[in-house]
């Protein structure tokens, strides 16, 4: 995908364990446009979502701290799926904790990008633009 993405066309799928959030991050995606979202309660069910055939999500916007499974390990098992094209999906993480060390761990375990809460609409429909268009973040770049 080049260019600004369609985002009409995306298929997302948003994570994270506070109902409030995941209403918002929908609402804020149908304001750009997006109308075909899925929304998990965690990162296991995130998993769940995202293998079901023929409703792969064209982008993951994962919050990073839940029960059960938390972002970090949901992109740690998404990057070890055997199905290639699952594995490099998209995802943005976002939270409430803008730590530098979450943040390094987050890229290290194959982001595409990171949004802070309480996150804006031009924020979001930004940082989805660049993570269609772009590889994760290489962790090298990153200042430690």
């Amino acid at each position: 995908m080049t260019g600004k993405p369609n985002f009409a066309l995306l298929r997302v799928l948003v994570i994270d364990d506070e109902a409030f959030m995941r209403t918002l991050i929908v609402r804020i995606l149908s304001e750009i446009g997006v109308a075909d979202v899925v929304t998990a309660r965690d990162g296991s069910e995130g998993l769940e979502k995202v293998q079901v055939v023929g409703d792969t999500p064209h982008i993951i916007i994962c919050d990073l701290e839940m029960p059960q499974m938390d972002g970090f390990e949901f992109v740690r098992r998404l990057r070890r799926l055997e199905d290639e094209k699952l594995q490099d999906l998209p995802v943005l993480i976002v939270t409430g904790h803008a730590e530098p060390q979450n943040v390094y761990d987050a890229v290290d375990a194959g982001i595409h990008g990171y949004l802070v809460k309480p996150i804006s609409r031009q924020s979001l429909e930004s940082r989805i633009a660049t993570a269609m268009t772009s590889d994760p973040i290489d962790p090298t770049k990153i200042k430690r």
